[in-house]
């Protein structure tokens, strides 16, 4: 049976050697579209959250008493954003917290060179104005806050979700050497570091909007889908090895009758696994679901690639150098056998 994409190696690997090239220079030249990072900045907070709802002369008194106190200590906001009820936030991207129905959130987003100093003596002219308005039937229940907003805890996150991806990939190729010997092994990891280094490199050309350390671990991903799409191939093919005919088959035969029994399989795998990405992109680290879906499809595209094109014409290659050590190996150990019998004759 033969397979034409088996015998298109040269071409399959210039491909990637092409892409993988012109990423390597964008990322030298231009880095990666680190769009969706937010700068270090300082939020000011004002909440209410009791069961009497605050009516909307209340809520620009609030704005009007942040505006003067800002004023009265010279600094300015960048932005302000409010949450009302069940309302969405214009920019509340920073935080969350409990709601009631009744909620009222009023934050205004600052530098981060603005001090702590100034903030602290807004917040005190914030109370003050609050505590003196009788509009405010319940002024304790009214809180004023501000923090310093940085993306440092969740990058090191990120990072340390891709350390942990890439270990699962390591595990994997090991787990195929043990289940379907070196050669086997020696393709998925190939694979592996091909769609690794070509997720890379389509994040740096395309330009896709990305948090820090994103494309690490959308690469550590690519990894282990590669080791899962090649690993369900290599089960195929262990399984064939058992056949008494599968001594005379040859490589380009067992992988074409390998990718036309597993293809269906692989392209359902790709599916859920861009399903369980999303999902978990959406959960965690990406806004937008334009973002989100593009980050998703790289790794997976890049690990049917080399699970369709790449590691089976590689195998190909792979698996014949081995067949014939065996075979060499085989006949050495059927010599010995035969001198022996020989000897003892």
């Amino acid at each position: 049976m033969s397979n034409k994409r088996l015998n298109l190696l040269p071409v399959w690997a210039a491909v990637s050697a092409v892409i993988i090239l012109a990423g390597i220079v964008l990322m030298a030249l231009l880095g990666f579209n680190v769009a969706l990072d937010r700068p270090e900045s300082k939020v000011f907070d004002v909440h209410y959250n009791v069961v009497v709802d605050l009516n909307e002369e209340s809520k620009a008194s609030l704005e009007r008493y942040c505006e003067q106190a800002f004023a009265d200590a010279g600094i300015a906001y960048s932005d302000v954003a409010t949450l009302d009820g069940q309302s969405d936030p214009v920019s509340l991207d920073q935080g969350s917290f409990s709601q009631t129905g009744n909620d009222f959130l009023l934050r205004y987003t600052f530098g981060a060179d603005v001090s702590d100093a100034s903030l602290a003596a807004a917040k005190t002219a914030v109370e003050a104005s609050i505590a003196g308005d009788e509009a405010f039937l319940l002024p304790a229940e009214t809180y004023v806050s501000f923090d310093t907003y940085s993306l440092q805890p969740m990058n090191e996150s990120v990072w340390r979700g891709a350390v942990a991806v890439a270990v699962a990939a390591i595990v994997a190729l090991i787990y195929v050497a043990i289940r379907c010997g070196l050669g086997s092994a020696l393709t998925g990891l190939v694979a592996c570091v091909n769609d690794a280094f070509l997720t890379l490199a389509v994040f740096a050309i395309a330009r896709i909007p990305v948090y820090t350390f994103a494309p690490m671990l959308y690469a550590a991903i690519a990894a282990v889908v590669s080791a899962v799409f090649w690993l369900i191939r290599c089960m195929k093919l262990r399984d064939d090895a058992k056949e008494p005919s599968a001594g005379a088959v040859s490589a380009e035969e067992s992988l074409a009758s390998v990718c036309k029994a597993t293809d269906k399989l692989v392209w359902i795998a790709a599916g859920v696994t861009l399903a369980l990405i999303v999902v978990c992109a959406l959960c965690t680290m990406m806004t937008g679901a334009a973002a989100v879906f593009a980050g998703a499809l790289v790794p997976v595209a890049a690990g049917l690639y080399s699970s369709m094109l790449l590691a089976p014409a590689l195998h190909v290659k792979v698996k014949a150098h081995f067949d014939a050590i065996k075979r060499k190996h085989a006949r050495y150990e059927g010599k010995k056998k035969t001198a022996k019998a020989n000897a003892e004759d």
